[in-house]
């Protein structure tokens, strides 16, 4: 696959995700999920009275790229007239000062709490609990639509939230700098511990952790070693608590958003090393942080901003949450679903002689799927291994960061509408803290330059996590140094003694859970998993944000 190019989708600039999906989509995601998510994207742009239509989506040899659609674009009739595009910037900076003045976020959480969160897990355990082995192959094949649908439904309804999650934080932590005269990336701070589902005791697993520390005979199982997953079937017999953990979120994917992603259930392994590190971690110690962080900044702000600094902190810790639930309450339960009817799906094929793994059912589209099922004999066995080969070796050369011209500069914010430079302000700031990071790799042979996003200085072994499995070895005290990461990276927060990644920025999983747990930080540095190796000594100076080999 040496000859494969990469031109761009359309016109224009595009950016590759790198954060979301470092490894590309296989074809079925590919299908089923980009329309899903950019119809949430438009929802959520015109509900904030943002200046972009929505965030376009383009597949080039499976790698996701990203073009931001500016309102003006020119449409099959032309250019929009001069008078017509500033009607239409009036009408948004309306919108958005609404947004502001009606506080629309606490809609919007009252609407994810009381009905959409409890309405998809519902739903979650319904298709989840479908005894799939006991299904006919047509009752087999409606289930798997039924999992289609959902995807499509949970990918529209994680991106409907993008704006609100991301504009009250941003908001504040620019007020914030603005006032202070520094860095609003160094506000983020204040949140550590404001958002459970991402902390390392979530909300589904506190319950187990609380019986584990009732029961220290229970407790002993997590760790005599053995198995993995007849411990963790010791562990879910003895402590009931447990079992009803692995029941609501075994379907959940622990890393990525892909039905090639593993789920939870699939990963013994990290379930008892989430359980080891909700037993070990101080629940208080973040949000107690945070707060005395929060009042450090409040006690240094002109007393005729703190109000104002109270009311935006407030409503922003409020909405903070949101980052994360709508993705681990949405799609990343959704894929782990379809994945448990498709590897079905894919046993059955493998014992009829259609494919020759369960897992190469990943490399067709759903009328494939559906064909083989009802006795198709296109695509053959090997047809899918050579796509699973060719993908595997797409997947290793990687693909660039951009395609087409350079991204044109966005227009200068002291040139709109206040209401509309406030939204426009928040919204760039955020998803930059999401899919930023280094334009291009800085240092040189013995020092590695990134983002930083958790002050102090750590030195140690590094440990590099280049495929899942990796993770299993990792020591305590070592440094993780990782392409991005993800919910999995969780179970090994009690061992990590700094973290350093190539993707994702201020607010990235990785910041986030380098703040929740005090270690020293840096992302974002492009290639950090290609100049340091495992067993490198480092030393990692999270407020400099440079990694440095001494050994």
């Amino acid at each position: 696959m040496t000859d494969t190019t990469f031109e761009p989708p359309g016109p224009g600039p595009w950016q590759q995700d790198e954060a979301h999906v470092p490894h590309g989509f296989s074809p079925m995601v590919e299908e089923l999920y980009p329309e899903s998510a950019v119809r949430g994207f438009s929802e959520t742009f015109a509900r904030w009275g943002v200046l972009l239509d929505t965030l376009q989506f383009g597949i080039v040899n499976g790698f996701l790229y990203q073009q931001p659609q500016p309102f003006d674009v020119p449409g099959p009739d032309g250019p929009m007239a001069p008078e017509e595009i500033g009607a239409e910037i009036g009408r948004r900076a309306g919108v958005a000062a609404d947004a502001f003045e009606s506080k629309i976020w606490h809609d919007v959480m009252r609407e994810w709490e009381e009905d959409l969160k409890p309405s998809a897990v519902s739903r979650h355990r319904e298709l989840a609990g479908v005894d799939l082995a006991g299904l006919d192959d047509a009752a087999l094949t409606e289930h798997l639509q039924a999992c289609f649908d959902h995807l499509r439904a949970m990918a529209y309804q994680h991106h409907r939230f993008n704006a609100s999650a991301i504009i009250p934080p941003a908001d504040f932590a620019l007020h914030a700098a603005a006032w202070l005269g520094e860095d609003p990336r160094s506000m983020f701070g204040v949140f550590d511990g404001h958002s459970p589902a991402s902390g390392v005791v979530s909300p589904e697993l506190a319950p187990a952790v609380d019986a584990l520390a009732a029961d220290p005979d229970a407790a002993t199982l997590l760790t005599h070693g053995g198995d993995p997953a007849e411990t963790l079937r010791a562990v879910r017999a003895a402590v009931p608590e447990v079992d009803e953990y692995l029941q609501s979120v075994g379907f959940r994917l622990v890393d990525g958003f892909d039905v090639t992603a593993l789920t939870t259930a699939e990963c013994p392994q990290i379930v008892l090393g989430r359980l080891v590190a909700g037993l070990e971690v101080d629940r208080d110690e973040a949000r107690a942080r945070s707060d005395e962080f929060a009042a450090s900044l409040r006690a240094r702000v002109a007393e005729e901003n703190r109000a104002l600094f109270d009311e935006l902190l407030e409503d922003a810790r409020a909405v903070y949450r949101l980052r994360d639930e709508r993705g681990l309450y949405s799609d990343m339960s959704a894929f782990g679903i379809l994945r448990w009817a498709l590897l079905e799906v894919g046993s059955r094929l493998r014992d009829r002689g259609a494919v020759t793994a369960p897992d190469h059912v990943f490399e067709m589209q759903t009328a494939e799927v559906l064909g083989l099922m009802a006795g198709s004999e296109s695509p053959t066995a090997a047809e899918l291994e050579a796509r699973a080969e060719a993908r595997a070796e797409r997947v290793r050369q990687g693909a660039p960061r951009y395609l087409g011209p350079p991204p044109p500069e966005p227009p200068p914010l002291d040139e709109l509408p206040p209401p509309l430079a406030r939204v426009m302000g928040a919204v760039g700031f955020g998803i930059d803290g999401v899919l930023g990071q280094m334009e291009e790799a800085a240092g040189d042979d013995d020092r590695v330059v990134g983002i930083a996003v958790n002050p102090g200085v750590y030195e140690g072994t590094v440990r590099v996590i280049e495929e899942f499995d990796d993770l299993f070895a990792f020591q305590e005290g070592e440094v993780l140094v990782a392409r991005t990461t993800g919910e999995a990276f969780n179970s090994m927060i009690h061992l990590i003694g700094a973290i350093v990644t190539d993707h994702g920025s201020f607010i990235s999983h990785a910041a986030i859970v380098a703040r929740e747990c005090g270690f020293p930080g840096v992302v974002g540095c492009i290639d950090a998993t290609e100049r340091l190796c495992t067993g490198d000594q480092v030393r990692v100076d999270g407020a400099a944000g440079e990694v440095t080999r001494i050994g």
